[in-house]
């Protein structure tokens, strides 16, 4: 299981630091809701994804694993508090606003909610890795299955966004078939 979380939660950070920094623009935006400075806004929109692919590679080597957990669980309470000035800030702008976090590029990653919701799941993968970390490297059948359950995860988290979204959109009169 904590193959499988190692995977689960290095993936996610490099392709939302890899996604952050093919399209820079729009993560930048959502940091300017939260820090009011320019300067500060170009720096955090930079070392956010820079300590995404750090933290990614920390997992993936192995060394510390209960240590990188833990980081991992600092760096998702972050975003946390972020998204919570995200959503303030938004809710104070337009009762109706929803605003994409930017998480994964632009408009990726959901709404607020949606990114809250996602952070509590990487938290728990990040618990269960400080709770049980692995002991040595894998074998390459442990990697495997390891692998499968967090494309599992990850598939099983896309269904449940589309879900959440279908059950949020307006039905159009049309019976569902």
């Amino acid at each position: 299981m904590a193959t499988a979380s190692i995977l689960l939660l290095a993936g996610t950070f490099a392709l939302a630091a890899v996604a952050k920094l093919r399209d820079r623009a729009p993560f930048r935006a959502t940091v300017g809701l939260v820090v009011r400075r320019s300067r500060a806004t170009t720096a955090i929109a930079w070392l956010v994804p820079a300590a995404e692919l750090a933290l990614a590679a920390w997992l993936l080597s192995g060394a510390a694993p209960r240590a990188a957990g833990l980081a991992a669980l600092v760096l998702l309470a972050a975003f946390s508090v972020a998204l919570a000035a995200v959503g303030r800030a938004t809710r104070a702008a337009a009762a109706d606003a929803v605003l994409p976090c930017n998480c994964f590029g632009t408009g990726a990653g959901g709404d607020v909610a949606d990114g809250r919701r996602r952070n509590l799941a990487l938290a728990l993968a990040a618990a269960v890795l400080v709770a049980w970390p692995p002991d040595g490297r894998p074998d390459v059948e442990q990697a495997l299955g390891a692998a499968t359950v967090a494309i599992g995860a990850v598939c099983a988290w896309q269904l449940a966004l589309a879900l959440v979204a279908a059950r949020r959109a307006p039905l159009t009169g049309r019976a569902l078939r």
